[in-house]
């Protein structure tokens, strides 16, 4: 039959275990939420992005179209001069002056077909950066209120456990209990292991036919190697 100082300690180190890993568990909240807040913050400069390319395309296309207006008069202007011209080489200037200014107003032209296929393209991805900007802020405000509501709960199942064990210390021999308390503060393994085998299962060494033969006995042992308490639950 199991020793009760034994199984004092099984008792209590059921309970601190718990507690170490709640600990850890809260520990890595703020890395989790702090990525999500990155995440959203990802998808928020696309979407400023996106508008900033919008307007930026807007703004081309009205400059383009006012290019377009200035070569069409500039045009008409020359043409309306040609009619008063006599001189032929001042006519054959004039002339080439408009063929330039219809070259200049075709060109002006088919950059404002681009462009509007550019806004096009621009309106688009503006569409699909907002759908990922309300869809992704949707999911960030609900998995950080997960993470908020979850660290409540630990903390407040940390406070409980925290009480169990301070009870529980107090069933536990005192000549166990600070060097258990040394090896949990390790973080390492659990405090109180068991023999199987003749190996410990902290650290998976052989221990001598002594150490194993008392675990064998009931006895609570210390491992020969990483030194944590071990014992044979087939005593």
């Amino acid at each position: 039959m199991m020793k009760q100082a034994i199984k004092d300690l099984l008792i209590l180190q059921a309970e601190d275990l718990r507690i170490r890993d709640l600990k850890n568990r809260l520990m890595s909240i703020p890395k989790e939420r702090a990525a999500l807040v990155a995440e959203f913050e990802v998808v928020r400069k696309g979407l400023e992005k996106a508008k900033q390319n919008k307007l930026k395309v807007e703004q081309a296309a009205k400059q383009q179209a006012a290019a377009t207006q200035a070569a069409q008069e500039n045009l008409r202007a020359l043409m309306i001069k040609s009619t008063s011209v006599k001189k032929i080489n001042e006519y054959n200037a004039i002339l080439a002056e408009i063929e330039a200014a219809k070259k200049n107003i075709s060109n002006s032209e088919t950059r404002e077909i681009e462009l509007m296929d550019e806004q096009d393209a621009a309106a688009q991805l503006l569409a699909k950066a907002e759908r990922s900007y309300k869809a992704t802020g949707r999911t960030v405000q609900a998995e950080v209120r997960e993470l908020d509501s979850l660290k409540e709960a630990i903390v407040k199942e940390i406070a409980e456990k925290e009480k169990l064990s301070a009870e529980y210390a107090k069933n536990v021999q005192p000549k166990f209990l600070d060097p258990y308390r040394r090896m949990l503060a390790s973080g390492k393994g659990s405090p109180v292991g068991t023999i199987r085998n003749g190996s410990c299962s902290n650290c998976n060494m052989k221990n001598s036919p002594q150490t194993v033969m008392e675990a064998r006995n009931g006895e609570l042992v210390n491992c020969d190697n990483c030194s944590f308490f071990l014992y044979d639950p087939e005593a």
